[in-house]
């Protein structure tokens, strides 16, 4: 059988040079479209980070008014405070673990469990 030519284009210099001119309008476009959402998110994470530190500030004076009110106002003494501190502490990073490990493995809520269990036929 004889051998099929195959047939090349071909192109010419300017031609080549043209494809690469667009190519790189493109390419151009397209950094600065990236660069306009760089700069964007950068506005958009030093907000964040401002408005991270004044809840700081906030948390921090309602803490200290919670502290002087307890035992100013209500004579706590400050060994009891403390105690109750902890134990809301340690409640806390319990609640957290919880939502952490239900997030991570997606669990339903026992509610919504028992409502679908009961919308299951039940097995006879």
């Amino acid at each position: 059988m004889p051998k099929k030519k195959i047939k090349q284009k071909k192109i010419t210099a300017d031609q080549e040079v043209r494809e690469l001119r667009r190519e790189l309008r493109l390419m151009q476009h397209d950094v600065g479209y990236m660069k306009k959402h760089v700069d964007k998110l950068w506005e958009i994470g030093t907000e964040s980070n401002r408005r991270l530190q004044d809840a700081e500030v906030q948390i921090n004076l309602l803490s200290r008014l919670v502290v002087t009110l307890a035992i100013e106002k209500m004579n706590m003494r400050l060994s009891v405070l403390r105690r109750m501190i902890r134990r809301i502490e340690k409640d806390a990073i319990t609640d957290s673990q919880i939502q952490q490990l239900e997030s991570l493995y997606k669990l339903e809520r026992p509610a919504d469990a028992d409502k679908k269990s009961k919308d299951l036929p039940a097995d006879e």
